[in-house]
């Protein structure tokens, strides 16, 4: 058994190494940089003057993404170069906490699914923004234990700051410490957000504005109907391909309110389970925040590619704890993320041109994350409910008895 964990624990950096080159070479030599081209732009234009490209209808972040922006175009090399290191940057810095939180009495199993995770998805994962709050999520639930409230808080509002996501991970803050965890996340969000308020306004609109992106859940019927010869009308709108038309409308709007509804389900979740009504198991400072984004990445009516990169690192990190409820879940994400990169880039001009294979893979890419959703919430819950699972040791007890199996 030891020799075999040695040779498990000798691999993963061979397996990280090989698939990372390959991703760079991939984004570098073959000019697949997407968009950071879109990025590169907005450095040479606005912000290497100090301003943020807020009348671009492009522009979809917080304030927080136009320093990650702008740090590829300082060191030498090319802006595409700098920003495709940085990412992988952060894809290292991800696999060295998950291999810490294993030392810590976790499971190295969690950095082995990062480590496949990433290039199962493909070189979005490298040449997008994304990897880069996912670096600090990860940090808020892997540093941020118990009695750190503060520190999980900080490093979610950071990530937020970047891209709105990561609030999501307050569902998983432990009773006890939500005002502090809430506090510091406000604090740092604001430190970064209200001195550029007109770029977070814009943020906002722009946002609002989206349509019916062709890779939600919620167009998959509407994608099957083309092949039946329903005339959809694509149109390239504010960063992404989008259904118009009158069933258009009507799956947009009934996305809009399941998202609502989805985000009310969360925070009614959280204030049974914090309340002391409902049973709360430490495992769920993980497992929340997965079951929440696989929920809302599933009704909501845009669903990019580089999203998928969030549902799997935060299944790598409940596997990386070790105690988790999201097993099965995390398993089909990473299905889910090999048939994501089949549809983008794959074959993306494919799906844009009615090619029913690549739309039958799509529609199986959704139909697995409704499921993986559907059972990670319910693995959740059942446990939550008095009665409905298998009794948890209180937090203070689980601690100690990882303290004592360390």
């Amino acid at each position: 058994m030891t020799k075999r964990n040695r040779i498990s624990i000798a691999g993963l950096p061979v397996l990280w190494l090989v698939t990372r080159v390959r991703l760079y070479l991939v984004v570098t030599a073959t000019h697949m940089d997407g968009d950071v081209g879109i990025y590169q732009h907005w450095y040479a234009c606005c912000l290497s003057h100090g301003a943020v490209p807020a009348a671009d209808q492009m522009w979809q972040y917080p304030p927080g993404a136009a320093l990650v922006f702008w740090l590829p175009g300082l060191p030498p090399g090319g802006y595409v170069n700098g920003f495709v290191l940085l990412t992988i940057g952060c894809d290292l810095a991800v696999t060295l906490m998950l291999c810490a939180r294993a030392r810590l009495g976790g499971s190295l199993a969690g950095a082995w699914y990062w480590a496949c995770g990433v290039p199962l998805l493909g070189a979005v994962t490298v040449s997008r923004l994304d990897i880069v709050p996912v670096a600090l999520s990860v940090a808020a639930l892997t540093l941020g234990r118990r009695g750190r409230g503060g520190v999980r808080g900080a490093l979610i509002g950071a990530g937020a700051a970047v891209k709105i996501w990561p609030a999501v991970l307050l569902a998983g803050t432990p009773p006890g410490q939500w005002r502090r965890s809430l506090a510091a996340a406000t604090a740092a969000f604001a430190v970064v957000c209200v001195p550029f308020a007109g770029a977070a306004a814009s943020m906002a609109a722009h946002q609002a504005a989206r349509g019916l992106e062709i890779e939600s859940v919620a167009a998959t019927p509407l994608m099957i109907g083309r092949l039946a010869g329903w005339p959809a009308a694509l149109a390239f709108r504010f960063g992404s391909y989008q259904l118009g038309g009158g069933h258009a409308a009507v799956a947009l709007d009934a996305s809009r309110v399941a998202l609502v509804l989805a985000a009310a389900a969360v925070l009614g979740w959280r204030l049974l389970a914090g309340s002391g009504r409902g049973c709360w198991r430490p495992e769920f400072a993980a497992d929340a925040p997965l079951a929440a984004t696989l929920l809302l990445l599933v009704v909501s009516p845009v669903l990019s590619a580089q999203y998928l990169l969030w549902a799997v690192a935060l299944a790598a990190v409940c596997l990386a704890v070790g105690r988790t409820t999201q097993r099965p879940a995390a398993v089909m994400v990473l299905a889910a993320a090999g048939l994501t990169q089949v549809v983008f880039p794959v074959d993306w001009p494919g799906l844009l041109a009615g090619s029913g294979t690549v739309t039958a893979v799509l529609a199986a890419r959704n139909l697995l994350l409704v499921a993986a959703a559907a059972l990670s919430c319910w693995r959740i819950v059942r446990v939550t409910v008095p009665g409905g699972g298998a009794s948890s040791p209180p937090p203070e007890q689980a601690d100690l008895e990882d303290a004592s199996a360390r």
